[in-house]
């Protein structure tokens, strides 16, 4: 099994992002697509993108939890 790592974490944020952008498009009432535009934005994506902070290790719906608190 390969080791994650900062140069290869982009390989799997891909589908935690859009489990997350999914969740928090169906509490807003906007498009999957318009929430994960939003959520690129955000100082939470930021920290997921850093492998140090051991955020990508969780659900997508763990991670939208988290985001919630942290807004």
């Amino acid at each position: 099994m390969a080791e994650i790592n900062q140069s290869n974490l982009h390989l799997i944020l891909h589908w935690k992002t859009a489990g997350m952008a999914e969740l928090w498009a169906r509490d807003l009432g906007i498009s999957p697509l318009a929430a994960l535009m939003r959520l690129y934005s955000t100082d939470f994506y930021r920290r997921l993108e850093d492998e140090s902070t051991k955020l990508w290790t969780n659900s997508p719906e763990q991670l939208y939890i988290l985001f919630r608190h942290a807004a």
